[in-house]
């Protein structure tokens, strides 16, 4: 079986805000290492496509809900290199978000361990934006 790591990152904005903000494949350039994001529809209605430091990365978001489910899968070309479930949760007047990567087969687990520092890095970026 392979590698499932879930991080948590409490936010002190209220839990709709944060979805809404998420939601929006447009935003994800602005706290994560992906750049240049549009929409991909030759990969399906909810898939972008980003400039990412390997190259081209198709990403596949779950569909606007009303459960603030956000979870995604990103490929570079045929390869699936990261699927991850998120979650936002209400806490008082803000928010826990919950992001559980799964490890993929043909990545190592120092590669896996590495990308869950880069997340760890991603979602703190994230929070100091929310919460300006």
């Amino acid at each position: 079986m392979l590698q499932a790591r879930t991080l948590t990152v409490e936010i002190a904005r209220p839990a709709e805000d944060i979805y809404n903000f998420l939601v929006d494949p447009a935003n994800l350039a602005s706290w994560t290492l992906v750049k240049n994001g549009r929409p991909h529809p030759a990969a399906g209605p909810d898939s972008w496509a980003y400039d990412g430091p390997r190259g081209m990365v198709i990403v596949h978001f779950t569909p606007a809900n009303p459960y603030f489910v956000l979870d995604y899968r990103m490929q570079v070309g045929p390869q699936v290199i990261h699927a991850a479930h998120v979650r936002v949760i209400r806490n008082g007047a803000g928010a826990a978000l919950t992001h559980t990567s799964v490890q993929q087969p043909l990545v190592s687990d120092a590669m896996f361990a590495s990308e869950e520092e880069w997340m760890l890095s991603d979602l703190l970026v994230l929070k100091t934006l929310m919460e300006k």
